[in-house]
C-alpha cells in the first residue's frame, strides 16, 4: 500500500508494528487530546474557592509567630504576618493556601510601599483574618484595638539580636507606631534596631491572628470596645453626627492634638 493511500488509523497501525505499541499508543491518543492549553505537569491542583472564608485549620500561635519574624527579612511586614498563616496552611493541607500568590503581600512594606501608613503588619493581619474567617469584622476590629492599646512587640525571638523595647502606638499607622518607638528608645528610624523591632511587631501580629482564629474556630466570640477616644469625637464626626465630617475609628489625639483648647466641648 502507498504510503499517500494510508489514513491516520492504518498509519498508526504500521509504526506500532514497527516501534512498539507504546509510541503508537501515543500517536494515536493525541488526536484525542484538546488542541489548546499548556501541557498537564502531571500533579493535580485543587482550584481555589469562588468565595471566602476559605477553610481554617488551628495554628500554633508562638511557631506562626517565629514563621513571620522569618519571613520579615524575606519581604517585610505585611509579607511576614500573612505568609506565617497561609504558608503553614499551605504546606500541611495544599491547595488552595499553598497557591495563593502570598508574593503580592510585599506591597505593604512600610505603611504600603513606604508610605508610612497602615502598618503592614496589620494589612497582613487582616487579609488573612479576612480570608480565613467566617466573621471577619470582630476579629478585625479587636486586633486593631488591641495593636492600639497594648505595648508592643509582645514576641521576641531566641533568633533576635537586640533588646526588645516595647512601645504602646496608639494608632494603626505605621508613621505613629514607629516615631513612638523612636521617642522611647532614642533610636532612629532606619537603625537596625528598629528594623528588627518591626520584625517582632509582624511576629506579635501574626501570632494575634492564629489566636484570634483558633478562638473563633473553637466557638469564642472576640469583642473589643473602640477606644474611648475615639468613640467621643464620633459623637460629633461620625455618621449622623451634627458634623458627620470625618470616617474614621482610630484614637484621634494622636494626629489632632494641636487643637487643644480650641476645641468645643461636646
Amino acid at each position: 500500500m502507498a504510503a499517500s493511500n494510508l489514513n491516520r488509523r492504518q498509519l498508526v497501525t504500521v509504526v506500532g508494528g514497527a516501534l512498539g505499541g507504546g509510541i503508537a499508543g501515543a500517536l494515536f491518543a493525541s488526536d484525542n487530546k484538546p488542541k489548546e492549553g499548556p501541557p498537564s505537569s502531571g500533579a493535580e491542583t485543587k482550584p481555589a474557592p469562588a468565595t471566602t472564608p476559605w477553610p481554617y485549620h488551628a495554628l500554633d500561635p508562638d511557631v506562626t509567630a517565629e514563621r513571620a519574624f522569618v519571613g520579615y527579612s524575606k519581604a517585610h511586614c505585611m509579607y511576614g504576618a500573612f505568609e506565617a498563616v497561609l504558608g503553614q496552611l499551605g504546606e500541611k493541607y495544599g491547595d488552595p493556601y499553598k497557591s495563593f500568590p502570598v508574593a503580592m503581600m510585599k506591597y505593604g512594606a512600610g505603611g504600603v510601599n513606604g508610605w508610612a501608613t497602615l502598618c503592614g503588619a496589620l494589612n497582613g493581619g487582616a487579609a488573612a483574618i479576612q480570608l480565613l474567617s467566617p466573621d471577619p469584622n470582630p476579629l478585625i476590629d479587636e486586633m486593631f484595638v488591641w495593636y492600639d492599646k497594648e505595648a508592643l512587640p509582645d514576641y521576641v525571638s531566641k533568633a533576635a539580636k537586640y533588646p526588645n523595647v516595647p512601645s504602646v502606638s496608639g494608632s494603626p499607622l505605621c508613621h505613629i507606631s514607629i516615631s513612638n518607638w523612636c521617642v522611647k528608645t532614642g533610636k532612629k528610624s532606619f537603625a537596625p534596631e528598629r528594623n528588627e523591632r518591626c520584625a517582632l511587631i509582624a511576629a506579635s501580629v501574626a501570632r494575634h491572628v492564629a489566636f484570634q482564629l483558633n478562638k473563633q474556630a473553637e466557638g469564642t466570640k472576640l469583642v473589643s470596645a473602640l477606644p474611648q477616644e475615639a468613640a467621643g469625637c464620633m459623637t460629633c464626626h461620625e455618621k449622623g453626627s451634627a458634623l458627620e465630617n470625618a470616617r474614621t475609628k482610630m484614637t484621634c489625639p494622636q494626629c489632632h492634638f494641636h487643637l487643644g483648647t480650641e476645641h468645643p466641648k461636646a
